[in-house]
C-alpha cells in the first residue's frame, strides 16, 4: 500500500549539501538546486514559446522538478570522482538507474512510475523538454558559481569559467535560437 504521507515527510533532499568539497560561503542543498533549475525551465521555456517552438512546459517542469531525485539516496556525487574514467560514470549511472524507484517507492505504483519515466527522459536527453532541462542545470551551476565568486570565493571560477563555455558549444537548435539572449553579459561577470 502506497504512503504517500510518508513520502511527503522525507526532506531528504534539502540535505544533501552540492559542491561539499569545496570551501562556500552559501552551501547549497540539492532541493535548492532543484528549485533553480525548475525556475531557469521555466523562463528557457517562455522563452521558447516566444520564439514559437513547440514544447510541454508542463512536462519539462515535472522533469526539472525531479532532475536529481536520486541524491537524497547517493548524495551529491562529486564531479572529480563521478568522472574519474568512463567505467566509474557508468557504474554510478546504473546505480541511479535501479535506485532512482527507491526514491518514489511510497506513492501509488501508476505515479511512481510516471516519475521514474520522467526521470529516465532527463538521463536520455533525448526530448527537447529533457534538454531544456540539462541547460536550465548548467545554468543554475553558473548562478551558484557566479554568487561564490561574487562573495570572494574564487574557488568557483574555473567552474564557472568551464559551464559557460560548455553552453555556448552546446548545439541543440533550439538553444542556438535563444542562447546569446540568455548568455548575453555572462563573460563579463568574473
Amino acid at each position: 500500500m502506497a504512503k504517500i504521507f510518508d513520502h511527503l515527510l522525507n526532506r531528504n533532499l534539502a540535505h544533501v549539501t552540492r559542491f561539499n568539497n569545496r570551501p562556500q560561503h552559501f552551501p547549497e542543498s540539492v532541493a535548492e538546486h532543484s528549485f533553480y533549475v525548475s525556475y531557469f525551465t521555466l523562463l528557457l521555456t517562455k522563452l521558447l514559446e516566444k520564439q514559437k517552438v513547440k514544447i510541454d512546459g508542463k512536462k519539462a517542469l515535472q522533469i526539472a522538478i525531479i532532475h536529481d531525485a536520486e541524491e537524497g539516496f547517493s548524495g551529491d556525487i562529486l564531479n572529480p570522482f563521478k568522472h574519474y574514467n568512463e567505467k566509474v560514470y557508468q557504474a554510478i549511472k546504473e546505480v541511479n538507474r535501479e535506485m532512482v524507484g527507491e526514491t518514489f517507492i511510497d506513492l501509488p505504483t501508476d505515479l511512481s512510475s510516471e516519475l521514474v519515466e520522467l526521470w529516465h527522459e532527463e538521463t536520455n536527453t533525448k526530448t527537447l523538454e529533457a534538454q531544456v532541462v540539462k541547460v536550465a542545470d548548467k545554468l543554475s551551476l553558473l548562478s551558484k558559481c557566479f554568487e561564490e565568486i561574487q562573495a570572494g570565493n574564487n574557488y568557483f571560477e574555473e567552474i564557472y569559467k568551464h559551464q559557460l563555455s560548455s553552453l555556448k558549444k552546446l548545439d541543440y537548435p533550439w538553444w542556438q535560437k535563444i542562447r546569446d539572449e540568455v548568455l548575453a553579459g555572462a563573460e563579463k561577470q568574473i
